[in-house]
């Protein structure tokens, strides 16, 4: 059991309600940030618990950084209490115990979801899907790069710099055009308001071309944020070039592209191969090709000089 078990109660109207009663269309993976503080105040870890379960009970993936304080552990207690698939990308620098053939810290680290083989199992049912993904390296760079792989929507709690710089990483990626996945924010007691508020007047003052809610979505609740993570992602499935565009993410500085029999742990190794290697090579024979037809300008008009 994580520290916030006792302290972040699943809202009833959530708990009961008719929309966590019946799974969506489809399962989407969700990419969901938020606070790791063990002082994250309490309206924000209902909330992230409610997101949790909700998730859950709509048969979505939980994506996260795996913590076991703040809004991170408290959306993985309402993802277990839920019965739902966890994903967990914790960095090595937190890996100090064994957990089959990984290895994954007990204390302050991972959620204790992620530390065990536990099962929730019921009524002859099989038990739920714990994932954890072990980012490497000296920064947080692969960390972020394994939370958003493969990812369909993102979700922002409130939470810190670590958040925030999640969040504009991947706002300036969909402002770009290089992704397009849907991004909201649970706005729980106005907190994002003055992002919502930045966003417009750079909009007005022509600093940014797309509008504010084109970028980023703010709902006021959690099932407002995943009712519309579900609409989002059903109209990007007809919507011509989807993937293409989405593809685009792999030649940013933090989405390298996979290989399928690549462990996700592994996959550092290749921030520098695959699309850059690409690249790289077409670079050369550009620059080869100008330095040529410069070398050979310089040939024919050398010559011409110096003839009779």
């Amino acid at each position: 059991m994580s520290p916030t078990n006792a302290t972040a109660a699943i809202d009833p109207d959530t708990l009961h309600g008719e929309f966590c009663s019946q799974r969506a269309k489809r399962s989407i993976r969700v990419t969901c940030y938020g606070s790791s503080s063990a002082k994250t105040p309490q309206p924000y870890l209902r909330a992230a618990r409610d997101l949790g379960y909700t998730l859950a009970k709509r048969g979505h993936i939980c994506v996260n950084g795996a913590g076991s304080f703040g809004c991170m552990a408290a959306m993985n207690d309402g993802a277990v209490l839920g019965n739902g698939h966890i994903v967990g990308v914790i960095h090595e620098m937190f890996v100090v115990d064994n957990w089959g053939d990984r290895k994954v810290s007990r204390d302050g680290g991972a959620h204790a979801a992620l530390t065990k083989s536990a099962s929730n199992s019921q009524d002859g049912e099989s038990g739920p899907i714990r994932e954890i993904l072990v980012a490497r390296g000296k920064d947080l760079q692969q960390r972020k790069r394994l939370l958003v792989e493969n990812a369909e929507s993102l979700v922002v709690l409130p939470g810190g710099p670590g958040t925030w710089d999640e969040l504009w990483e991947m706002a300036c990626a969909r402002h770009l055009g290089l992704v397009q996945l849907p991004i909201v924010c649970i706005n729980v007691d106005a907190y994002y308001e003055p992002f919502r508020a930045m966003l417009q007047r750079a909009h007005k003052e022509e600093l940014v071309k797309l509008r504010p809610e084109d970028i980023v979505h703010f709902a006021s609740t959690v099932e407002e944020a995943v009712r519309w993570i579900e609409i989002e992602v059903e109209k990007s499935a007809h919507i011509p070039n989807f993937d293409r565009a989405s593809s685009e993410l792999n030649r940013s500085s933090f989405f390298s592209p996979p290989s399928r029999d690549t462990p996700s742990s592994l996959l550092s190794t290749r921030l520098f191969d695959g699309s850059y290697s690409s690249w790289f090579k077409s670079g050369s024979t550009f620059l080869g090709g100008v330095a040529l037809g410069i070398f050979i300008a310089y040939s024919t008009s050398h010559r011409s000089r110096f003839s009779p």
